[in-house]
């Protein structure tokens, strides 16, 4: 067969729209979404290639691609709110040959501003210590990738702002030092256990702060300042602090009164109270936010004794935020009310004196109103139990751990309700020591407001807390 081979033939290419005018605020945004497609008549389509180059020359830089359809964030110049973009797409056939003509379409676009707000976290503490923590959520109408920065203030917005990145969306700030009301903070972003090198001011100590945070875009656009919830913001006083957990308000304002007076009497007038089962709107109100915070908030301080009437829930918070507090040889009292509806699988114990709480078959364990509690190391009071409690929790050591009370505790089988003497273990105060032989965890299942029978609870308080913890 002859004949003369022809020339191929260049593709050709069309977009979707082939002009568009806008004008004033009826502007594109800065997230467009384009589509084109090509024709070749004697032979296919191999792909695309484009440009926002305003004018075409040789050393313009095409990228290619197969799809016929994309979104693209335009970035306006900082300082702009308009610009006119110019999209070219030039079809490539099966040669390589591009289409000598691109098809070309002007974008008339008008940058939006971003907005911000606040995220609820699963606490949002309105009185805390100096370790606070905050979560925001950035958009923009161009898409949120045109973000590029967050800026944040103090209380007040005229002051020069504290910037982080657009990829941070949380916040803990901590106070610097507690020598004075408006320290520097630290800044540790999202989740970061290393702090930003540049720390923040305006923190005010021991009074209501705000924080204020806009978004800005790559534009240098920015949305305006929102402020966040009040709160409380308290300096620290001491190195010691009463943890007091109560759930009604009547038993805390009693525990509290018992463990600052007899901390006092026994010469500890220095320490700091926080309220952590608090609830306002069935919202805790001095709760951190988060483990990683409460934790912070507790290396603040070298003692921590630590009172409530809920043990699942004190020895859950406690066991994953006291590491570095221990870590630090930090030393923990816990004296708790164990109720009968406690897991006995539950790993709350484990950080603990205790292995294992005592349970017999359809038994119970009586404390009477005259019961004694006998000290199982020098220098510790007799005690005697004041309230009649039905449900007392001796428990199993854990290996190392010592007991300092053992109770005279009276068993009850449940179905006869035939009440006998119990001989098997007793104990219900125990102590752990740390790496170093120091005592660094004394655990109590009996409240210690109920076993003041000999009128004797500042002989144990100095005891425990002057002697046992150095206070």
């Amino acid at each position: 067969m002859k004949g003369n081979l022809k020339d191929n033939l260049a593709p050709d290419t069309h977009t979707i729209i082939d002009t568009i005018i806008r004008i004033g605020a009826d502007r594109m945004n800065a997230q467009v979404e384009l589509t084109w497609w090509g024709d070749d008549a004697d032979g296919f389509i191999k792909g695309y290639e484009f440009t926002f180059d305003s004018v075409i020359t040789a050393s313009t830089i095409w990228n290619f691609t197969t799809k016929q359809d994309s979104t693209f964030i335009l970035s306006i110049p900082p300082g702009k709110d308009t610009v006119d973009f110019t999209y070219y797409v030039r079809a490539i056939d099966n040669l390589n040959v591009p289409d000598p003509t691109p098809a070309r379409l002007g974008l008339p676009v008008k940058n939006s501003a971003p907005s911000i707000a606040f995220v609820s976290g699963t606490n949002n503490p309105v009185i805390s210590f100096p370790v606070v923590k905050f979560y925001w959520k950035g958009t923009d109408p161009d898409g949120e990738e045109n973000l590029l920065r967050y800026e944040l203030c103090w209380n007040d917005t005229l002051q020069s702002p504290y910037s982080l990145d657009v990829s941070v969306s949380s916040g803990t700030f901590m106070a610097t030092t507690f020598s004075i009301n408006n320290p520097t903070s630290s800044v540790f972003a999202n989740n970061d256990l290393i702090a930003q090198a540049t720390l923040m001011n305006g923190m005010l100590l021991n009074d209501t702060n705000r924080l204020f945070i806009r978004a800005i875009d790559k534009s240098e656009a920015k949305s305006a300042y929102i402020s966040s919830y009040k709160i409380f913001i308290k300096k620290p006083s001491s190195t010691t602090l009463l943890v007091e957990g109560y759930t009604s308000p009547a038993q805390s304002a009693t525990a509290l009164a018992f463990y600052s007076q007899n901390m006092s009497a026994a010469g500890v007038t220095a320490f700091d109270t926080l309220n952590i089962f608090q609830q306002q709107a069935g919202v805790y109100t001095q709760l951190a936010p988060d483990n990683l915070t409460q934790a912070r908030i507790f290396s603040l301080f070298d003692a921590i004794i630590w009172f409530s009437n809920d043990a699942s829930k004190s020895l859950s918070i406690g066991q994953r935020t006291l590491d570095n507090f221990f870590n630090a040889d930090g030393k923990l009292f816990m004296a708790l009310y164990v109720p009968s509806a406690f897991d006995d699988q539950s790993t709350f114990l484990d950080f603990t004196p205790v292995q294992s709480l005592i349970t017999f078959q359809d038994t119970s364990f009586i404390l009477y109103d005259t019961t004694s509690i006998f000290p199982q190391q020098s220098g510790y009071p007799v005690l005697e139990n004041t309230v009649l409690t039905s449900n007392a929790k001796p428990f199993n050591l854990y290996p190392g751990a010592t007991a300092i009370y053992n109770a005279n505790i009276t068993a009850r089988n449940d179905i006869s309700l035939v009440t006998f003497p119990w001989t098997g273990t007793s104990t219900v105060m125990a102590s752990k020591t740390n790496q170093s032989g120091q005592v660094n965890f004394i655990f109590s299942s009996i409240e210690l407001q109920k076993l003041n029978g000999l009128s004797n609870a500042t002989q144990l308080f100095q005891r425990l807390f002057v002697q046992e913890f150095g206070l």
